[in-house]
């Protein structure tokens, strides 16, 4: 991993979002192949779930997209009910345990769980 602290968007696969959203090729279509295991979240789809929350709030609060991203409004557009819904089911799926989510577990492996947690829950209260 590049990129690795207890932040919505400190690792490889926020970074990697943020630059499909700025230039234009994302769709919630192409993430869903992070979510395919209904039983267990990968790495990868555990930063996205959480990447995204995140930006669903800024967004939605009018607020530029991060890392020099610049301006939220075509994302702010695709987040109809449904999608934030959507995003919310990943983002607890992400958070609900070792067995569930490989990114609570390597969190809990590094000793600090804890503090990423409380990073996740506070964005997802607010979602």
């Amino acid at each position: 991993m590049g990129a690795w602290e207890t932040g919505a968007f400190d690792n490889d696969g926020a970074g990697d979002l943020i630059v499909a959203i700025t230039e234009g090729y994302f769709t919630f279509e192409s993430v869903a192949w992070a979510f395919e295991d209904e039983d267990y979240v990968e790495v990868d789809g555990g930063q996205i779930a959480l990447a995204l929350a995140e930006l669903a709030v800024r967004s939605r609060a009018g607020e530029p997209l991060p890392l020099g991203g610049g301006d939220s409004a075509p994302f702010a557009a695709l987040l109809t009910p449904e999608r934030i819904e959507w995003i919310r089911t990943q983002a607890t799926r992400t958070l609900a345990g070792a067995e569930a989510s490989e990114l609570y577990e390597l969190w809990e492996e590094a000793g600090e769980l804890e503090g990423w947690l409380a990073d996740a829950r506070a964005t997802l209260a607010k979602l």
